[in-house]
């Protein structure tokens, strides 16, 4: 017993008061329920196909026996994460080694994909804060309450930053293959759309059990050709990225080639500075290759690669600069000036329309996002439920009826008939009616 002894761990004092214990419990209370959340968004993107199944296996894993610690350890102490999402030096060396490229290709997918799967899990989490540490709350302190939820989204922040780090260097160690990996997303992604249009006219009747199982079938079958199928390795032109953007999807081929023709790509080094906060914004960015890290003042909100739209609210309604953006890595990119671009959008109120949408469901995502029942949904379903809304552009002084829609202010002002109370954009409209400036844009969705 002796020797064993000398084998056990100090005792650790824990010099806490018992208001200080009971204050460690409610946090430990809070982490556990969302840890049991984060669980249920691996698993639901799973099932949407958005996840493979050795991806949610390795992840659900990990988070077991992260939950052993019953939530009383940070929610940033994982061991695992760096692990999981990214690829071991002996992963490395089967590179180029012909008969074992395969068990590479396999490696990095697991990684990329569990790395992604953990940001959107955070994403969806963060949206639940404010609630849960409002229901768990005990001391009736509102100065504790607000602690608590500081320090748990600021973990959530951590969390989903250092996973996007690992995306980043996933992009650039490996630019190949995540180019493959990311294209065959995009074709289960619209595959998995697919299945879900043929289940949704299932049960409204539109199709017989039979012939929808049958067409499920096939869905399924393509889309188990598309998981099998190699990766291919090779880096897009710029113009083909810019061509995969959302807001020009679907748009005519001349109109994309009046884009190509107007854009000019660009070069930064790893810590140049590409926006600047408050400046006037003269154009937007497509980045064709590299990351970006966005701030707001001192903090990093975001991590942006490949395919991101930066700055598109400066083309849109002249605004100035809303965040800073410095280069995380070599980039490329593709400039947008707002001159050529508001010039294209003048002859096609197609794109205008289309990029107002973009920015308006990415607003309205982020207003709704803490709010019931929209905090429940992982962050798939809110982006499919925001497609079904419109943007509107209401006259000087027009007034547009609300009541039972969700709107969101995108641009300009808004002000209630009956109390006279204006609101700038961005903004939630809690409101029945709303009339509006000249400029004003609105996103609306029926609730």
């Amino acid at each position: 017993i002796s020797e064993v002894r000398k084998y056990l761990p100090d005792p650790v004092a824990y010099p806490l008061t018992p208001e200080e214990l009971a204050e460690m419990d409610t946090l430990a209370e809070i982490r556990r329920r969302l840890l049991e959340r984060e669980r249920s968004s691996y698993w639901a993107q799973f099932r949407a196909g958005l996840l493979s199944a050795r991806a949610v296996a390795t992840l659900d894993n990990n988070l077991s026996e992260f939950l052993d610690k019953q939530g009383k350890v940070p929610m940033t102490e994982r061991g695992y994460l760096e692990k999981v999402c990214s690829v071991s030096k002996l992963t490395e060396a089967f590179r180029d080694l012909p008969l074992l490229k395969g068990y590479f290709s396999d490696r990095i997918t697991v990684s990329y994909d569990a790395a992604k799967a953990f940001v959107v899990s955070q994403q969806d989490i963060a949206k639940l804060v404010d609630t849960m540490a409002k229901d768990l709350d005990e001391s009736g302190d509102p100065k504790k309450l607000q602690q608590n939820t500081k320090l748990i989204k600021d973990e959530i922040r951590q969390n989903r930053l250092t996973a996007l780090h690992c995306i980043r260097d996933l992009h650039e160690n490996y630019p190949e293959a995540t180019v493959g990996i990311e294209t065959k997303d995009a074709i289960r992604s619209v595959l998995n759309h697919e299945r879900n249009a043929v289940r949704k006219l299932k049960s409204e009747g539109m199709l017989e059990s039979d012939e929808a199982a049958r067409l499920i079938t096939e869905v399924e079958q393509r889309m188990k050709e598309v998981m099998d199928s190699p990766l291919e390795l090779r880096l897009p032109e710029p113009e083909e990225v810019l061509r995969e953007v959302n807001w020009l999807k679907g748009m005519p081929e001349e109109l994309i080639a009046k884009i190509v023709a107007v854009s000019e790509q660009r070069a930064y080094s790893n810590g140049d500075s590409i926006m600047k906060q408050g400046d006037d914004g003269d154009g937007m960015i497509v980045i064709t290759r590299g990351s970006v890290q966005v701030s707001i003042g001192d903090l990093v909100v975001d991590i942006m690669g490949r395919g991101s739209v930066i700055g598109e609210m400066a083309v849109l309604a002249g605004i100035k600069r809303t965040a800073n953006v410095v280069a995380d890595s070599s980039v490329t990119a593709l400039w947008l000036s707002t001159d050529a671009m508001q010039k294209i959008m003048t002859e096609s109120p197609e794109l205008s329309g289309s990029l107002w949408k973009t920015a308006a469901m990415r607003f309205a995502e982020n207003l709704l996002g803490s709010r019931k029942p929209y905090n429940q949904w992982d962050q798939m379903r809110l982006r499919r439920w925001l497609n079904e809304g419109v943007v509107l552009s209401p006259s000087e002084g027009e007034s547009v009826d609300l009541y039972g829609k969700i709107a969101v202010l995108v641009s300009g002002h808004a002000s209630s008939p009956s109390s006279g109370e204006a609101k700038s954009a961005p903004a939630l409209l809690d409101l029945a009616s709303a009339q509006f400036s000249g400029d004003a844009k609105v996103f609306v969705r029926e609730s």
